[in-house]
C-alpha cells in the first residue's frame, strides 16, 4: 500500500508541474503578442518622425484647387496616402505620398471643401498601417 500512495503524490506533483508549465506558456503567449503589437506600432510612429513634407504652393483656382506637396525625406515608404485639412475640414485624398525629393499635386474634388486664399491648409501622412501621421506641412493658400 505504502507505494501505491508514493506513486499517487508524484502523479499529483507531476500534474501540478504540468500544469503550471501550461499557465507559464499561455501567459507567456499573450504576453509576447503584446509586445509584437506595441513594437509595431512604435516602427509606424518612428516612420512618421522621419518623414519631412512641404507644400510649396496651395492655390484657390477655379475649377480645381490644388496643392502641390514636396517631399523632403530619403525614408522607403509604400502604401501611404496624403490626408489634408482644410477649412476644418480632414480627407485622405487619393493622391499617393511622393516618392522621395519628389513633388506631387493634389487636386481637390469638387465634393471636397472649396480652398480660399487667405486660410491654412495641412498636409500628413496616413501609412499603410492605417497610421496617422500628425500634419506634417503646413501654408497659406493664395489666389491664383
Amino acid at each position: 500500500m505504502r507505494t501505491k500512495k508514493g506513486q499517487a503524490e508524484i502523479i499529483t506533483t507531476v500534474l501540478i508541474v504540468l500544469i503550471a508549465l501550461a499557465a507559464v506558456a499561455i501567459v507567456g503567449y499573450f504576453i509576447m503578442n503584446q509586445v509584437r503589437q506595441g513594437a509595431a506600432k512604435g516602427e509606424s510612429q518612428f516612420q512618421c518622425t522621419k518623414l519631412q513634407l512641404e507644400i510649396t504652393k496651395a492655390t484657390a483656382t477655379t475649377p480645381a484647387n490644388q496643392i502641390i506637396v514636396k517631399r523632403n525625406d530619403a525614408e522607403a515608404l509604400t502604401g501611404a496616402i496624403m490626408k489634408v485639412t482644410a477649412n476644418g475640414a480632414t480627407w485622405n485624398s487619393s493622391a499617393a505620398l511622393p516618392n522621395s525629393l519628389e513633388t506631387k499635386t493634389i487636386g481637390m474634388e469638387s465634393n471636397k471643401t472649396a480652398l480660399v486664399a487667405g486660410q491654412k491648409v495641412e498636409v500628413g501622412v496616413v501609412l499603410a498601417d492605417g497610421t496617422a501621421c500628425a500634419n506634417l506641412a503646413t501654408a497659406t493658400v493664395t489666389a491664383a
